[in-house]
């Protein structure tokens, strides 16, 4: 798209107000909201705002910095009223001197997508989003507890998650994203919503779009939706499983007809790659305490380096298609990860793999919870992460994953995320009091 085409869509559809939108390293949706008189300051990249007010964004000398927009992202809100239309782009963030902002998680997703080229390949994507839908309670806040009862695949149409949900794929179809498919997951009150295969950066964009909009959509019902990752102890945690696809051309460079299980080398040592890097990928696929309530041996959680053809509980599987259709899922993500990032990390990882020919040894037949320690210590199989502190010491120890997010990124990630956990670690919990108060 260019500025032509995209004044003249903004004028078809009576755009008033413009959100200048971009996420923080953390994922977090923010925006600069302009009226529509000042669109040309906008797509010349001249809405300036405080990077200073941005954790983990700007150090002393970087506080002004400018948004460049996406074109391609334009998009309009389908639920504004009529002389009040909003509409959004999508934003990188660069420095008050144009230069590229080494903090953007946008920019760290381009440049690991330009690595990709530089090796011959082309990338596509995909996702599986999971989340929960709460009731509100008389002043608004959200009862921790299911808005229905409905399990994995049930077709309940009198079920007001079922209505939601409909009603947020409509709207993400009248918003111009291809939906694949959605339905009700494990948990009572879960849901999930798939969306097609894309380019990499438009993945990202895609999921940082659905949370804006399942939120919203739910709200407007006096609901309330969460990306969060394990927000029920006794129910499935929500993940966003992310399916990678390298091409050579018109060729899928994953598939080989006469490979072991259909797969190519490359295949097999982007799998390699993947396991190799796991235990820091983690820390940034699962970015909060709670991620670790997930990453447990119940729901079809990954807990282990394994990789499998079938096996649901996988770290990374590899769905029943092969030929043109040959993908590689990894199953780790949980649904409050910063998407950019996550598919940064998971691209380096992969390409390291294809780089030094990392093999992954052979696919796991069955559950992964079934594994004996033996079994683990003589296939090299490790555990990931059991928590956020340990996640971050993996990151820490791995140079690769490290690159893959800049040193600004990784170092104001860290800082941030270990001062999480020792919020965390301090904090005396519903469960202890439970536990203890009255026994000792």
């Amino acid at each position: 798209m260019n500025k032509r085409d995209l004044t003249r869509m903004i004028k078809e559809s009576s755009v008033r107000f413009l959100r200048m939108q971009f996420v923080d390293i953390f994922g977090i949706t923010k925006n600069v909201v302009i009226p529509v008189a000042e669109l040309e300051r906008a797509l010349d990249g001249r809405v300036t705002f405080d990077g200073g007010s941005i954790a983990g964004f700007a150090r002393s000398e970087e506080v002004d910095m400018m948004l460049k927009p996406d074109l391609n992202t334009f998009a309009v809100y389908p639920w504004t009223t009529e002389g009040e239309t909003e509409a959004r782009l999508i934003c990188d963030i660069v420095q008050s001197d144009g230069e590229s902002f080494e903090g953007c998680p946008r920019t760290t997703l381009k440049r690991a997508v330009a690595q990709v080229h530089e090796m011959g390949f082309t990338l596509a994507s995909c996702v599986e989003a999971e989340f929960y839908i709460f009731q509100r309670d008389e002043q608004g806040s959200p009862v921790i507890g299911a808005a229905e009862r409905g399990s994995y695949f049930d077709f309940s149409p009198s079920d007001v998650g079922e209505h939601a949900r409909r009603h947020m794929v409509a709207t993400l179809e009248t918003m111009g994203f291809h939906v694949a498919s959605a339905h009700h997951e494990h948990g009572p009150g879960q849901h999930e919503i798939d969306f097609k295969s894309a380019d990499a950066l438009t993945t990202a964009d895609n999921v940082v779009t659905l949370r804006n909009v399942v939120r919203h959509l739910a709200l407007e019902r006096d609901l309330h939706a969460t990306f969060m990752a394990k927000p029920l102890g006794d129910s499935a945690g929500s993940a966003l499983h992310i399916e990678i696809v390298l091409r050579e051309g018109e060729r899928n460079a994953f598939a080989d007809e006469s490979g072991e299980h259909g797969l190519s080398p490359t295949a097999l040592y982007f799998i390699g790659g993947l396991l190799a890097h796991a235990t820091a990928i983690t820390a940034i696929a699962n970015p909060t305490v709670n991620s670790y309530k997930r990453l447990v041996p119940f729901w079809d959680a990954p807990i282990l380096t394994v990789w499998s053809e079938r096996s649901a509980n996988s770290l990374v599987r590899i769905p029943s298609e092969r030929g043109d259709d040959t993908r590689i899922e990894l199953r780790s993500p949980d649904a409050s990860c910063n998407p950019y990032l996550t598919l940064a990390v998971i691209l380096a990882a992969g390409l390291d793999g294809i780089r030094n020919e990392l093999l992954p040894g052979q696919p796991l037949a069955g559950s992964t919870y079934e594994l004996s320690e033996r079994t683990r210590t003589e296939r090299g199989i490790r555990e990931l992460p059991h928590s956020l502190r340990e996640a971050l010491v993996e990151l820490d120890r791995d140079p690769v994953i490290r690159g893959a997010l800049g040193d600004h990124i990784y170092h104001a990630f860290r800082e941030a995320k270990a001062a999480e956990y020792e919020r965390y670690r301090r904090a005396v919990h519903p469960w202890e009091l439970e536990e203890y108060l009255t026994l000792h």
